[in-house]
């Protein structure tokens, strides 16, 4: 008789929570069928867009990586650059910069008096 009721009590059980559970399968439904509609409209956006929704994996960002490098090689050994040339000017100051100690030996600098330039002289310019 304690089985009987035991397993009475369970079938009480289930037709008391079925409601509550179907329910919850309900809202799950529909939270599926929101998500399904908005994912597809996303999905269909970033394919016009030119995009990708999951992101690059590894492997393609190390392949991506290998494909430039290689580019690159190619297009340095197409298009050489040419040697720099030497500038044939030895810089202001030479030499520069001076090293500890070193005192650069240049030409002094005479100050000479000069008058200003009046503006009413003419200086043989007329026009």
């Amino acid at each position: 008789m304690l089985k009987f009721l035991q397993f009475f009590g369970q079938g009480l059980l289930y037709v008391v929570l079925s409601p509550f559970f179907l329910i919850i399968l309900a809202l799950y439904l529909v939270y599926t069928s929101i998500v399904m509609v908005f994912l597809f409209f996303q999905m269909i956006i970033m394919f016009f867009a030119g995009k990708n929704m999951f992101g690059d994996l590894p492997e393609d960002l190390e392949a991506a990586k290998i494909l430039e490098a290689h580019r690159q090689a190619r297009q340095a050994q197409l298009n050489p650059q040419p040697q720099p040339q030497p500038y044939p000017y030895p810089p202001f100051g030479y030499p520069y910069p001076p090293q500890p100690g070193q005192v650069i030996d240049q030409p002094e600098v005479k100050e000479i008096e000069a008058k200003p330039i009046d503006e009413g002289e003419n200086n043989g310019d007329n026009q």
